[in-house]
C-alpha cells in the first residue's frame, strides 16, 4: 500500500473477499505493508453475520491502517485447513507475511467444560 500526500486507500480497497487462490497477494504479501484481518466465515454461521458488520466498520474507521480479507470457508477450505480451522468465526491477523495473532469461537460445550477445569473438585 502507498499513501500519497497521507491520503487513506479507498475503502474498497480495506474490506475485500479473499480466496485461496489470492491469499497469497492479499494477505500474505499484503500484510508487508499494512497489517491484514482475516476473517473466515461462512454464510450459514449466525456469529460469522453477527462479528462481519462491526469489524468491517472497525476496520474502515481505522484509516488504512489495517485491512480486512473475509474468506468463506464453504467455497475456499485450503487456507483455513492449512491454519487448523476448527470452528467459525476464526479471525487471524498476520503482519509482515506472518500471522501473529488468532482469535475463534469457541462452542458452549468448550465453554462449560473450560469452567469446569477451573472449579475445584467435589470432595
Amino acid at each position: 500500500m502507498t499513501i500519497i500526500d497521507g491520503a487513506a486507500p479507498p475503502a474498497s480497497d480495506l474490506v475485500k473477499e479473499g480466496s485461496d487462490l489470492s491469499f497469497m497477494a492479499d494477505v500474505v504479501e499484503q500484510s508487508r505493508e499494512t497489517p491484514v484481518i482475516v476473517d473466515f466465515w461462512a454464510p450459514w454461521c449466525g456469529p460469522c453475520r453477527t462479528l462481519g458488520p462491526p469489524l468491517e466498520r472497525a476496520v474502515r474507521n481505522a484509516g488504512g491502517k489495517v485491512r480486512l480479507v473475509k474468506i468463506n470457508i464453504d467455497e475456499n477450505p485450503g487456507v483455513a485447513g492449512q491454519l487448523g480451522v476448527k470452528s467459525i468465526p476464526a479471525v487471524y491477523a498476520f503482519d509482515q507475511g506472518r500471522p501473529s495473532m488468532a482469535s475463534w469461537a469457541r462452542s458452549p460445550k468448550a465453554r462449560s467444560s473450560s469452567s469446569s477445569i477451573a472449579s475445584p473438585a467435589p470432595t
